[in-house]
C-alpha cells in the first residue's frame, strides 16, 4: 500500500506540479532544448488581483482558482461530514483554496529570477509545518507560519533541488517547466520514476507534455501585460489530468481521503464546468 501510495502521489503531483496541457504538443525525442530566447527573462515577485469574495468582501488573491459552472444554482457539494460534519458547496472549498494557495505564495515566495540560460533563481522561506499526521498537515495549510530566514536557490543553505534539476523555456506562447530525467532517477532507489513516466506518457499523450533525452518539459499558458506576467492552466489543460487523476485517486480508501470521495470530486469538475483556471501572477 506504501508503494501504490508513493507511486499516485508521485504520478499526480507530476501531473498538477505546473498542470499540462491537451494542446497538439506531440512527445519530442530530441537531445537538448532548443536555442534559448525568452520574452520572460528577469527578475520577478509575486503579485495578486483583488476580486469580491461570495461573502461580498474583497479579498487578495495571489492564487487564482476560478471555475464557471453549468448550473450556479446547483454547484455540486463535497462531503465533508468526516471532517466538519457538513458538505460543503465546492465553490465555497474552491475560494478556501485560494485563499491557502494565495497565503502561502505570499508568505512564502519573495522572488523568481528567469535567468537569461534557462535556469531559475528563487528566494524563499520555509513552510513551519506543525506536525506529520494530516490533520496537523492541513492545519499548518489553513493558517501557514513561515520561517524568518529567507533562503535562496540555488545555494550552499537550500536543500530543495540540485540547480540542475529544474529549467524553462518559452515557445509558441507557451512557458514550459523543465524537469531533468537525471534527477528523477535518483529520486527513489524502490522505483523506476523514469519508467513509471514513460509509461504513463504513452498511455496519455494527449497530456502535452515534452519528453526528450534530458527532460521532461511541462507546458502552461502565460500573457505579459503592464510587467505582470500570468502563468496559468486552463480547462483545456486540466481535463486531461483530470482524467489521468480520477482513477488513482477514486482508488484510495476512505481512511487514506477522510471519507472524501476525492474520484467523485474531481469528475464533478469535469463534468459540471464549462471553464476552468488556476493561474499566479509575477510582476
Amino acid at each position: 500500500m506504501k508503494k501504490l501510495f508513493a507511486r499516485i502521489t508521485l504520478m499526480t503531483a507530476f501531473c498538477a506540479v505546473a498542470a499540462m496541457s491537451a494542446s497538439c504538443n506531440k512527445d519530442d525525442k530530441g537531445s537538448s532544448k532548443p536555442k534559448f530566447t525568452s520574452e520572460l527573462i528577469g527578475t520577478y515577485t509575486p503579485t495578486y488581483v483583488s476580486r469580491e469574495t461570495s461573502g461580498g468582501e474583497m479579498n487578495d488573491y495571489y492564487l487564482t482558482f476560478e471555475a464557471t459552472w453549468v448550473d450556479p444554482a446547483n454547484i455540486p457539494t463535497i462531503d465533508l461530514t468526516a471532517v466538519i460534519g457538513f458538505p460543503m458547496p465546492m465553490n465555497t472549498i474552491l475560494e478556501l483554496v485560494e485563499a491557502m494557495g494565495s497565503n502561502i505564495v505570499k508568505g512564502g515566495l519573495v522572488e523568481v529570477e528567469l535567468k537569461n540560460d534557462g535556469s531559475f533563481g528563487a528566494k524563499y522561506r520555509d513552510l513551519v509545518l506543525q506536525g506529520s499526521d494530516i490533520s496537523s498537515i492541513i492545519g499548518s495549510l489553513m493558517a501557514p507560519q513561515f520561517g524568518s530566514e529567507i533562503k535562496q536557490f540555488p545555494g550552499s543553505g537550500s536543500s530543495v533541488l540540485p540547480s540542475d534539476a529544474v529549467g524553462y523555456y518559452t515557445k509558441d506562447g507557451k512557458f514550459y517547466f523543465t524537469l531533468s530525467r537525471s534527477f528523477l532517477k535518483g529520486v527513489a532507489s524502490d522505483m523506476d520514476i523514469v519508467t513509471l513516466l514513460d509509461g504513463m506518457l504513452q498511455q496519455f499523450p494527449n497530456l502535452g507534455i515534452v519528453s526528450t533525452d534530458e527532460y521532461y518539459a511541462v507546458p502552461l499558458k502565460y500573457t505579459k501585460e503592464n510587467g505582470v506576467v500570468k502563468l496559468y492552466v486552463d480547462r483545456d489543460m486540466i481535463v486531461p489530468v483530470l482524467d489521468v487523476v480520477s482513477p488513482l485517486l477514486g482508488a484510495l480508501g476512505p481512511e487514506t481521503t477522510m471519507g472524501i470521495d476525492l474520484g467523485q470530486v474531481l469528475k464533478d469538475l469535469k463534468e459540471q464546468t464549462t471553464a476552468l483556471e488556476i493561474a499566479v501572477r509575477l510582476k
